[in-house]
């Protein structure tokens, strides 16, 4: 029985080409994803960076234009409302704010050069200040903030 009947099929070089083109896209695929992702997780850091030193500029703004009283604590400042106290604890590498004892924020942020004022003095520990001022270090740049309380009299001689 001599039937010479031909198999459809691939050879092995048609197999071998192909696999080649399926390593080399799957190659630059994998190589493009890691670029893009790369780019998303350097972007996303830094809008998170600039997104909590945002929100704590406007924290402090908003608590130093309400406060009753602000005082100079051993670790930051006393921040007295009619409600209660808000505390911040300042490090040189972070910010914690204690929301009247019932939510603690914490902001990453790089802090240089505080000052605590009253009066254009440097006050010491439980005194009041009217002034408080830091250098941030947003994304490799120096930022200077400064706050002002302006009291009112009645608030002076409580």
């Amino acid at each position: 029985m001599g039937t010479s009947m031909k198999i459809p099929a691939f050879t092995l070089m048609e197999v071998t080409i192909a696999m080649l083109i399926a390593g080399i896209a799957i190659a630059i695929t994998f190589t493009t994803y890691r670029i893009v992702s790369g780019s998303y997780i350097g972007f996303s850091k830094k809008q998170n960076e600039l997104a909590e030193f945002t929100r704590l500029d406007k924290l402090l703004k908003k608590d130093f234009m309400n406060a009753r009283s602000i005082v100079k604590s051993p670790g930051g400042l006393m921040v007295a409302f009619e409600q209660g106290v808000i505390s911040y604890q300042i490090d040189k590498d972070f910010v914690l704010r204690n929301q009247f004892s019932i939510r603690t924020d914490t902001f990453s942020l790089k802090m240089d050069k505080t000052s605590f004022l009253f009066e254009k003095d440097e006050v010491a520990d439980g005194q009041a200040i009217d002034q408080f001022g830091f250098e941030a270090v947003v994304q490799g740049q120096v930022i200077p903030l400064s706050y002002r309380k302006i009291y009112s009299a009645q608030n002076l001689f409580k």
